[in-house]
């Protein structure tokens, strides 16, 4: 069996693989609006890849249709948010992402990030192989959310100091999370299943309904719609090839 040891330092490494990818931020200041608008397009093919091709059969296999219901909840949340709070606008290509994009990606990133602490977590009462399977599941597709948050963050032209409060406390929220779920009664089948169903549908939205369009207007041409295909494609295809999909 696996030691809750063991899972807190598989959540640390997905926490640095998280926090270290999105500070690749760092190094888009500068980027104009083609830039923008390649960059988002590219998060957009992530997210929803490891939302349809990773997280969501997760949840099915663990919970059924609860994970249905998970999927559809974590979705209609983040379009709730958006809703009342005005986040999501139209804006011409002058203005930057930030002035009314981030605050529910963020909030849809601490969602996605808790589901894969918990897991993490639960995996301390499995067999060590399983154990260590899902703490590979976890590391490997927390690099390309935390690339995605890296592509929107320098899209937003976030300053060295939004970044760092960005990622880190978003990927202190992993290992924090795995802690919580070691020291409490493991949760279920069903409700990790729920849980993680619920990242996938933020996930979902975050790419479809949010970055995609964002992409599309931030540069009129045919190039974000192909690089957003590519990446959903090559994405899909990585994660089936490493999680044995």
């Amino acid at each position: 069996m696996a030691t809750p040891v063991t899972a807190t330092f598989a959540a640390l490494l997905s926490a640095v693989g998280f926090s270290g990818a999105s500070l690749l931020a760092l190094l888009g200041k500068g980027m104009g609006v083609r830039g923008r608008s390649y960059s988002v397009a590219v998060a957009a093919g992530l997210l929803l890849a490891l939302a349809f091709a990773d997280l969501f059969p997760e949840a099915l296999e663990l919970s059924g249709r609860t994970a249905v219901w998970g999927f559809v909840g974590g979705f209609s949340f983040l379009l709730l948010v958006e809703t009342f709070t005005r986040a999501h606008t139209h804006h011409s290509p002058a203005e930057h992402v930030r002035e009314h994009a981030l605050a529910p990606l963020v909030m849809g990133l601490a969602v996605h990030n808790l589901a894969d602490g918990f897991a993490l977590g639960v995996s301390a009462e499995l067999s060590a192989p399983a154990a260590g399977a899902v703490g590979l599941g976890v590391l490997v597709h927390q690099a390309p959310v935390g690339i995605s948050l890296a592509a929107i963050l320098a899209a937003a032209h976030a300053t060295r100091a939004q970044v760092l409060r960005v990622a880190v406390p978003l990927g202190l929220a992993i290992p924090l999370a795995a802690a919580l779920t070691t020291a409490l009664p493991a949760p279920g089948d069903r409700a990790l299943g729920l849980l993680v169903g619920a990242a996938g549908g933020v996930l979902a939205y975050m790419g479809a309904s949010h970055l995609l369009p964002e992409a599309q207007a931030e540069h009129r041409s045919r190039v974000p719609g192909v690089l957003f295909v590519a990446t959903l494609a090559a994405t899909t295809l990585v994660l089936f090839t490493l999680l044995g999909g």
